[in-house]
């Protein structure tokens, strides 16, 4: 049954469902007011490696930058089904900080394994695959997750949960690639079906909308956002009260969110920068009735001028961290921007610049790609330090 069939056949027995408004708390502020998101440990122990390579330098500076690293919020990514492992640890040390601080923790996660993952490039294909159940799998997946994150300890603390990066742009932009034709359905039912079960009053749902260079062409917009409002549809099929948020835009990318000076390879898309394409698209989600709120990733962007064009993606040279994790409408100036997030943990790879390997795309070798280059998701020291000294604006250093 391909997803048309499945969503009709559970309209015609729940012909009553419409995509429903979200709750008040979830409509009226941000999720990011008055919380503070949580410091990863996990990514914050990844950098002692870069603060070694620094003071083996004799580089004190960038090694206090460093740790001034450590302490910024940042997304853990539940990419495959071993680190489902890892929610109860982060859930745990959340709580720790939220009982010494009092501050309410919001704990940031993305979810990132739909089978045949990555279906137009080859960096990030996961581990699950449609021929082989992948479906299936996958939901039982997502259902893992809902009980980690459905604990009584989880249910003291706000959760900012990120789905399925570089997978519904697909359905816009690429079904003339076979896998993505081949995968279009099962990725509309497993998002759906993952947005159905990942309700809970403390969680604060945002689907991937990828970014200004890929859906915010003019001729995209308006086909992105009713996809958007697609898979809530269908989520709300299969839970009447199934909500989502908002999107999440620029992950895993280096566009700025307010570009200082328009660059040539953005000449003929009006959104030249993430400011530019969140605006761009509110008309549209508002029109297919999805709620038009953001997050936007930053944490690779503080560099302009290191590509020449939209399509190179993969450990781009000389890119620098970008703006601070905020929700300060003084620096967001929009109020259908909930925040400014890192998401990508800036020193884990996009991709492997080994041509021999199975999963090497050639924008991991391309003349603007920092190589050599780890698979994708290992750490890659020498990215990080670049990102360090490229910081825009510049870390603040923080000795010990």
């Amino acid at each position: 049954m391909n997803y048309l069939q499945y969503l009709a056949a559970i309209l015609a027995v729940a012909p009553s469902v419409i995509l429903a408004a979200p709750s008040s708390a979830q409509a009226d502020g941000s999720p990011y007011a008055g919380v503070e998101p949580h410091v990863n440990k996990g990514y914050a122990t990844k950098l002692e490696e870069t603060i070694a390579y620094f003071n083996e330098q004799n580089d004190t500076l960038n090694a206090a930058r460093t740790r001034t690293v450590q302490k910024i919020p940042t997304f853990a990514w539940v990419s495959n089904s071993a680190a489902i492992s890892e929610l109860k640890p982060l859930i745990s040390d959340a709580l720790a900080v939220q009982s010494r601080t009092g501050k309410k923790q919001i704990v940031q996660v993305v979810v990132y394994n739909l089978p045949d993952r990555d279906c137009s490039a080859k960096a990030s294909d996961g581990e699950f695959h449609i021929v082989d159940d992948g479906l299936n799998k996958y939901k039982g997946f997502i259902d893992n997750i809902v009980a980690e994150l459905s604990t009584e300890d989880a249910d003291k603390l706000q959760f900012s949960l990120i789905l399925e990066p570089d997978s519904l742009g697909n359905l816009i932009t690429n079904m003339s690639v076979e896998k993505c034709a081949k995968a279009a359905d099962a990725y509309r039912e497993a998002t759906s079906y993952a947005i159905a079960k990942l309700q809970r009053s403390n969680f604060a749902l945002y689907l991937d909308a990828a970014h200004g260079g890929w859906l915010g062409w003019a001729a995209n917009l308006e086909p992105s956002a009713k996809v958007f409002a697609e898979v809530l549809k269908g989520a709300q099929s299969i839970n009447p009260s199934a909500k989502a948020r908002g999107l999440a835009i620029n992950v895993s990318n280096y566009n700025q969110y307010q570009a200082p000076v328009r660059e040539n390879f953005t000449e003929w898309n009006d959104s030249w920068d993430e400011y530019h394409y969140l605006n761009n698209l509110i008309p549209h989600l508002e029109a297919a009735g999805f709620p038009a709120h953001f997050i936007v990733d930053q944490g690779r962007s503080g560099k302009a001028g290191i590509r020449t064009s939209w399509g190179q993606w993969c450990n781009i040279k000389n890119a620098g961290f970008g703006t601070r994790p905020t929700a300060d409408q003084a620096v967001l100036n929009n109020e259908n921007v909930d925040a400014i997030v890192w998401v990508k943990p800036g020193g884990e790879s996009d991709g492997t610049s080994d041509v021999n390997a199975v999963r090497y795309d050639a924008n991991c070798g391309s003349p603007v790609a920092h190589v050599p280059a780890p698979e994708s998701g290992e750490w890659f020291n020498d990215y990080v330090v670049n990102l360090v000294k490229n910081a825009e604006p510049p870390l603040s250093p923080t000795y010990v």
